[in-house]
């Protein structure tokens, strides 16, 4: 998961965003595991103009940037 992928949001956000927003968004900056070196947590720009820090492990990468 790398700056200017194209995401889709896995998991579920509850009562507190509506049904339908923040489907896909794009990657913004990523936090690495300092032990594993695997992405853990991500800053993602979604569809609706809402901006959050997401566990990497909700998220699927639908396009990779180049």
């Amino acid at each position: 998961m790398q700056v200017g992928d194209l995401i889709k949001f896995k998991g579920t956000w509850g009562a507190s965003v509506k049904p339908g927003e923040r489907q896909t968004g794009i990657v913004m900056m990523t936090w690495f595991n300092g032990i594993t070196g695997r992405p853990q947590t991500v800053d993602v720009l979604w569809d609706n103009g809402d901006s959050t820090h997401t566990q990497a492990g909700a998220l699927e990468v639908i396009n990779e940037s180049r």
